[in-house]
């Protein structure tokens, strides 16, 4: 029997060891809220269309607004309101279509803590686009490390950001990648564009190439891209 059980003990550790480090990373586990009385009581009565579910001890409260838009909520509460992990849908009132959703943490009825926010808009040229924004947030705005995309509709052409972010505007050092104009560090005061620095290091090609060229002996090429003013790249 003690054999047995040395036998199993060996597969287990032989596993953990052959499994590569990155997929050893522990699960992020999001606080639901409290389920106390009082928070269900406050759920049920945050409007008409308002239910707290026992069998998942989740609240759903759903209402429109007076700018004309229909919002679907699902998640931990407390008395103060949405609060820990949820899930925030907003459709236009008019016709259905989808305009935003936010899943991740709250507080106070706030995006406050970890959260994944994707929204559908019309640019200041009046193209339609789609930006999404996952990272730290405080009080409704992205305050932190983010990661950034914005997506062209029309044409999909996709531009990335990863920076900093302070009270939801783009903030100190930022990396601003694009298709056509590659890869650079550009810096932002309070949402506003300062300046930028072409980057050829932080291209993947050419940590491609000086990998392939060290290690292996190939030979890569590609194209290099031009950088423009980045003030307009990410919206």
């Amino acid at each position: 029997m003690f054999k047995k059980y040395i036998f199993k003990f060996f597969i287990l550790v032989s596993v953990i060891i052959a499994t590569p480090i990155y997929a050893q990373v522990e699960k992020v586990v999001f606080p639901i809220g409290d389920v106390s009385e009082a928070s269900k009581k406050s759920c049920r009565g945050a409007s008409e269309n308002s239910y707290w579910h026992d069998t998942e001890n989740l609240c759903t409260n759903t209402f429109k607004t007076t700018s004309g838009e229909i919002i679907h909520y699902v998640g931990g509460w407390s008395p103060k309101g949405a609060k820990g992990y949820g899930q925030l849908y907003v459709y236009d009132a008019k016709d259905g279509s989808f305009v935003a959703l936010y899943k991740g943490e709250f507080k106070n009825s706030l995006f406050h803590g970890f959260g994944h926010f994707v929204e559908v808009y019309d640019d200041s040229n009046g193209n339609s686009v789609t930006r999404t924004t996952i990272g730290n947030w405080k009080n409704d705005g992205a305050d932190g490390f983010n990661y950034q995309t914005v997506t062209d509709n029309k044409t999909k052409e996709i531009s990335v950001l990863y920076g900093e972010f302070k009270n939801g505007a783009k903030h100190g050092s930022s990396i601003v990648i694009t298709d056509y104009e590659g890869t650079s560090n550009v810096i932002w005061g309070e949402g506003k564009y300062i300046s930028h620095i072409q980057s050829n290091l932080l291209l993947d090609e050419t940590s491609n190439a000086w990998v392939q060229h060290k290690y292996f002996g190939n030979t890569t090429t590609y194209s290099k891209k031009d950088n423009v003013n980045h003030s307009a790249s990410i919206k």
